[in-house]
């Protein structure tokens, strides 16, 4: 009987499968960090990598879900902020300086989301 290798993983009872080798490119101190890393917890470079790669995926909506709060956080106060500057803008007669603002961000919204710019009609 075959004893498990770092080049073989139990896939189901009585059978393995081989890894296949896929080619990565690190710079010279990038690997020597790994290594090193690897190293102190008893593995090779290569065992590191695919661990941490394989984790990363894992923890994939985890990460995800400690990314939220700070989203959350910083559109709650850009929201605060902008609301505060509308209303001093109103309450200085300056509607129509904050209607082009308001227009000159939905276009730019529009650019970075790749969409066409809706046209709005003019009440003709």
């Amino acid at each position: 009987m075959d004893s498990e290798t770092r080049e073989t993983a139990p896939v189901e009872a009585g059978k393995a499968e081989r890894r296949n080798p896929h080619s990565i490119r690190f710079l010279d101190g990038e690997w020597d960090r790994i290594e090193a890393h690897a190293d102190a917890r008893g593995l090779t470079g290569p065992e590191f990598v695919r661990f941490a790669a394989l984790a990363a995926l894992a923890d994939g909506a985890a990460a995800g879900g400690r990314l939220a709060p700070l989203v959350e956080t910083t559109f709650r106060a850009a929201h605060i902020m902008v609301t505060k500057l509308r209303s001093d803008m109103l309450d200085e007669d300056r509607g129509d300086e904050l209607d082009e603002l308001i227009e000159g961000a939905r276009a730019q919204q529009d650019r970075l989301l790749g969409r066409e710019p809706v046209e709005e009609s003019g009440g003709d």
